[in-house]
């Protein structure tokens, strides 16, 4: 952990969702699923067997562990097992049954990952606002002074009271600062939409979440409260609805989120539209595997420096506990790289340091 004192914000994360997963181990580091099963083993809570951030792409086996193995390994015990981009869960039999979910494979995806974390810690009895101030302190050493919840929800809202948030409820809207709206999935999970099939996985494009016609009354919604949106948009299909339904109304406070697989175009149409793009550079990190999921395309894909280099009005955010939320990793990491997947250090921190605070009119902390 850096030991400094500038004072950062960050736009993009999920404070209660981190603060609850720092209660499970952390499988980043597991290349096999042994490794998986021995680290849960040795971290039961409650009698539960609960591990947070696998990534397939760095087990040895290359896949999703299956409920039938978690099966195996806690029969008698409920097991379960997040992803690290909190867009898929796979969840034993036991687990299931404890938290209400029928799931015949026992993957859970995209909203029904928050819900399943939510439940579990309601069914164990957890104490919430404990949870919540050891993860906000343990943000603010990191220097994170400031941030946004980007998914509360009504289970978690009076808890978030006094945080900026934004919500994808719209009964939550008044007091938040926008709309959330998930336009597809992640790129781990294959979800992501794409205009072009995935190179490791032909015929599978991905997935729009919703259709043009039920993303603008949504965006419209938000509008009529004068409320801005932060369009969640990975893959590039989902890039392009973005940009048609921003095209036609615009808030000045309008957000795109992560924008992992982009084209040329759209970069430029996103500079010309002057449409801000929340970025997350430690997310650069995952070159190695992406490229194998989108092949040349990822040539202006994780392209942050082009994005720089058209005038793209970059924010930045680290999406904890998706990834490591230090500021000083994602610039480390962002830094080492060349072409159109390089941003400077400094630049990095001046967008935790600088331009997230001014984008809300916040007063920069020093």
């Amino acid at each position: 952990m850096e030991n400094n004192k500038m004072k950062f914000a960050d736009l993009h994360l999920h404070a209660w969702t981190y603060s609850a997963l720092n209660l499970f181990p952390d499988l980043s580091k597991c290349t096999s699923f042994e490794e998986i099963e021995e680290t849960l083993r040795a971290h039961p809570l409650n009698n539960w067997y609960v591990g947070v951030r696998f990534n397939q792409e760095f087990l040895k086996e290359k896949q999703i562990p299956p409920k039938a193995l978690l099966d195996s390994w806690f029969p008698d015990h409920p097991a379960l097992l997040v992803r690290t981009c909190l867009h898929l869960a796979v969840l034993n039999t036991k687990a299931m049954e404890q938290l209400g979910f029928n799931a015949p494979s026992g993957v859970l995806l995209e909203e029904e990952v928050f819900n399943l974390l939510e439940k579990f810690i309601e069914v164990n009895a957890i104490p919430k606002q404990e949870v919540l101030e050891k993860g906000v302190r343990r943000l603010s050493e990191f220097g994170i002074t400031k941030f946004v919840d980007m998914h509360v929800t009504k289970e978690n809202a009076s808890l978030l009271a006094g945080f900026p948030f934004y919500t994808s409820d719209p009964d939550l809207l008044s007091d938040a600062l926008g709309l959330k709206v998930f336009l597809d999935g992640s790129l781990g999970a294959r979800t992501a939409a794409l205009t072009k099939e995935y190179s490791d996985d032909p015929g599978n494009y991905g997935k729009l979440n919703h259709t043009d016609e039920e993303l603008f009354s949504l965006v419209e919604l938000a509008y009529k409260k004068d409320k801005p949106v932060a369009l969640h948009a990975i893959g590039d299909r989902a890039i392009d609805q973005a940009l048609s339904v921003l095209k036609k109304s615009r808030h000045p406070l309008d957000r795109i989120e992560h924008l992992q697989i982009t084209r040329l175009d759209q970069i430029e149409e996103l500079a010309k539209l002057e449409i801000a793009a929340c970025i997350q550079p430690i997310f650069s990190k995952e070159l190695p595997w992406a490229t194998e999921r989108v092949g040349n395309r990822i040539e202006t894909s994780y392209a942050w420096g082009l994005m720089k280099d058209y005038g793209v009005k970059l924010l930045v955010g680290s999406d904890a506990p998706v990834d490591d939320v230090s500021p000083f990793e994602a610039a480390k990491v962002v830094d080492e790289l060349q072409g159109p997947h390089h941003l400077d250090k400094d630049f990095v921190l001046k967008l935790y340091s600088s331009d997230n605070f001014d984008f809300y009119g916040w007063e920069r902390q020093t």
